[in-house]
C-alpha cells in the first residue's frame, strides 16, 4: 500500500515538472516562413535563402527595396567572369533609357559569413563600411580571401539555393560591353551595335519574395 502511493506522488510530480516546458514550448510561434527570394531574369531564376540571423539589419533593409517594388525591371549591370554579378543599382525605363534606383538611408555593416561561391553580399562605396543601400552581388568564386578583409568585410546576407548558380554562371559568361558611366563592364544577350539597348539585351531582373513557402514547425508535435 505504501509503495503504491509512492509510485502514484511520484508520477503527479514527474507530471507536474513538465508543465513549464509544455508552456514555453505552447508560447514559441506555431511555424515560420522559411525566408526565400526569388530573381526572375530571363536566363532563369536564381532563388536565394536570406540569412536573418547573420545580417538582420542587412536583411531587413533589402526586403524594404523589395517590398518598395524598387527591383522591378532592374537589371544586371556589372559582371566580372570568375568574381561577381551585381544588380539592384538601375532600373530599364524603356527606348534604351535607364534610372537610378532611388535609395533609403545606408545599413549598418554586419559583415559576418565568408564571401565564399554563391553567397549574396552587399555593394557599398570604398573606404565606408556601413554605406550600402540597393546594390547587391552574388560571389561566383569563393572570393574570401580578396573581399573578407576589406572595407570591413563585405556583409552576406544570403546564399544562393537550388540550382540558382547555374543561372549566376550563365550570366557571368554572357559577353560584356562598356555602355559609359556606371555601365563598363555590362553583361548583353544578343547584342547588336548600334542597336540600343533595348530590353531583349538587358539581363531584366525582378526581385520578390516566394509565394507559397512552406513552414517549418517550431514546436513540432504540439500543434
Amino acid at each position: 500500500m505504501t509503495e503504491s502511493r509512492l509510485n502514484t506522488g511520484d508520477r503527479i510530480r514527474q507530471r507536474l515538472a513538465i508543465f513549464p516546458l509544455i508552456a514555453c514550448l505552447l508560447a514559441l510561434p506555431a511555424a515560420v516562413l522559411a525566408k526565400n527570394v526569388v530573381i526572375e531574369t530571363p536566363l532563369g531564376d536564381i532563388e536565394i535563402e536570406l540569412l536573418e540571423e547573420d545580417a538582420p539589419k542587412t536583411v531587413a533593409n533589402f526586403l524594404r527595396y523589395i517590398e518598395n517594388e524598387s527591383y522591378v525591371k532592374s537589371f544586371i549591370h556589372r559582371s566580372v567572369p570568375g568574381f561577381i554579378i551585381q544588380g539592384g543599382g538601375f532600373y530599364f525605363e524603356g527606348d534604351g533609357a535607364y534610372g537610378s534606383i532611388t535609395t533609403f538611408e545606408p545599413v549598418e555593416n554586419e559583415f559576418n559569413v565568408s564571401n565564399t561561391r554563391g553567397t549574396v553580399a552587399m555593394a557599398k562605396l570604398g573606404g565606408q563600411p556601413d554605406s550600402a543601400t540597393s546594390q547587391w552581388f552574388i560571389n561566383v568564386d569563393d572570393n574570401s580571401a580578396n573581399l573578407d578583409g576589406q572595407n570591413g568585410g563585405f556583409t552576406v546576407f544570403a546564399r544562393v539555393v537550388g540550382d540558382g548558380m547555374d543561372i549566376v554562371d550563365a550570366i557571368n559568361q554572357l559577353p560584356r560591353v562598356n555602355a559609359g558611366g556606371p555601365l563598363t563592364e555590362l553583361p548583353v544577350i544578343d547584342f547588336v551595335p548600334d542597336k540600343g539597348f533595348v530590353e531583349e539585351i538587358l539581363v531584366i531582373t525582378t526581385v520578390s519574395e516566394k509565394d507559397g513557402q512552406a513552414p517549418f514547425a517550431m514546436n513540432a508535435g504540439l500543434n
